[in-house]
């Protein structure tokens, strides 16, 4: 098995971005190219798979109970490369166990994504509601509870009233 981590690590990390130095372009040049990029970004035009990007499907990703924590670590750790040298992130609580981690990186397979040249595309697994979250019992959205009408900002005479 360690054979074959080791090569899905060097395969992860292969697909990262290329680092390449853009020529310098007029300030013009660059806002306009920004622009446009944004307008893809919103019509969701050039949106593509992980899958693609990174040239490995699921199934090339050992099951859970195949792996030990420093093989599951050590493939997350390329994988967060990986999606970070294409401005993608994975946004998870710090307290998730590596088995957790390790499946959840593998789900963002299947999440599109536009590849831009700025910024970050963050991916979230929190549902937002913590009884049907896939964090389960690590979800942090069960500790922050809003209640608008319990809000210290809120009061009585203010609930109802328009803000102008």
């Amino acid at each position: 098995m360690e054979q074959y981590i080791a090569q899905l690590i060097a395969d992860i990390l292969s697909a990262q971005r290329p680092n390449t130095m853009l020529s310098p372009v007029s300030q013009e040049k660059a806002f306009e190219s920004h622009i446009a990029a944004v307008e893809r970004y919103i019509s969701g035009e050039g949106h593509e798979p992980i899958r693609t990007i990174l040239g490995l499907d699921e199934i090339q990703f050992p099951p859970v109970e195949r792996l030990n924590d420093e093989q599951m670590s050590n493939v997350i750790s390329a994988f967060e490369k990986f999606l970070s040298s294409w401005n993608i992130c994975l946004d998870l609580p710090e307290n998730l166990p590596i088995s957790l981690q390790y499946e959840l990186y593998i789900n963002t397979l299947d999440e599109c994504v536009a590849i831009l040249d700025f910024g970050t595309i963050h991916l979230e697994v929190c549902s937002y509601c913590p009884d049907e979250c896939t964090l389960g019992e690590y979800c942090q959205c069960k500790d922050y509870k809003f209640d608008p009408l319990e809000d210290s900002n809120v009061n009585d005479t203010t609930i109802g009233e328009l803000p102008f």
